[in-house]
């Protein structure tokens, strides 16, 4: 198929046993082992393969949503993998929705979604020109086209008929009549925050206008790892990924 074939500029993954490097077909990179030359990968099928100065072979993998992020750019506090997986499971978000963004932060959470969503569209709004700045570099180097980005304050925002407003700002509650109108018949209103007493705010905010099917959560995750060769040992990794932040989501009807 034709999407298979590598073009200038597109992103690659390139895998071996201990290495993988993300970056554009055509660059080139030095590495501890050896030179990659991607401009020989132009015109090849993805999963074939290719191999450094020093004969170290690598194939040629389709990078995943995932693999974006790990090496997106960061400024302000991201919402993670685990609460923005967390918000799919909660409302059932879907391909050809139409989501307003605002907060956008990095921009970790509006491409997340532009990939869930995707043919839909993201309009997220950034009122902080640094943040702005950072989250449209990483829009642009992923070459994600269903975001619209704008450095703007939200409350300035005239979109209507959403399927999705998600918020991650100060003063969240103060948007929530706002949303309401902005927001279709079934469509969602989640907001994040660190702080339970922000979400208090929004929570009172969303019965005055009757939202439904009010919903507040957290996500803890735990890994684990297996330790030893010959006899094996199961356990809890040390570290966990627990508090991060809560959503409140809620249902215009």
């Amino acid at each position: 198929m034709e999407k298979d074939i590598i073009n200038k500029g597109d992103l690659i993954l390139l895998v071996s046993k201990n290495k993988i490097y993300l970056l554009k077909a055509g660059a080139e990179i030095n590495t501890d082992i050896g030179k990659i030359n991607t401009s020989e990968v132009i015109g090849k099928r993805f999963y074939s393969n290719i191999k450094s100065s020093k004969n170290i072979n690598f194939t040629i993998v389709k990078p995943t949503i995932i693999d974006f992020l790990k090496h997106a750019s960061r400024g302000p506090q991201i919402i993670s993998l685990k609460d923005a997986s967390a918000l799919l499971g909660a409302i059932g978000i879907s391909p050809g929705w139409n989501v307003l963004d605002a907060g956008t932060g990095s921009g970790f959470l509006a491409i997340f979604l532009a990939n869930i969503i995707y043919p839909g569209q993201i309009i997220t709004y950034e009122k902080r020109k640094e943040f702005y700045e950072i989250a449209k570099k990483n829009i642009a180097k992923f070459g994600i086209k269903n975001i619209i980005i704008k450095n703007e304050d939200v409350f300035k925002a005239k979109e209507k008929n959403l399927d999705l407003i998600t918020l991650d700002m100060e003063d969240s509650h103060k948007f929530v009549k706002y949303a309401y109108e902005m927001l279709k018949i079934g469509g969602w209103l989640a907001v994040y925050s660190l702080h339970i007493e922000q979400i208090q705010r929004v929570f009172i905010e969303m019965r005055k206008f009757e939202f439904q099917e009010i919903r507040i959560f957290e996500t803890i995750q735990r890994d684990w790892q297996i330790e030893g060769e010959n006899k094996t040992f199961t356990r809890p990794k040390t570290k966990m990924l627990g508090h991060t932040g809560f959503w409140i989501v809620g249902r215009k009807v």
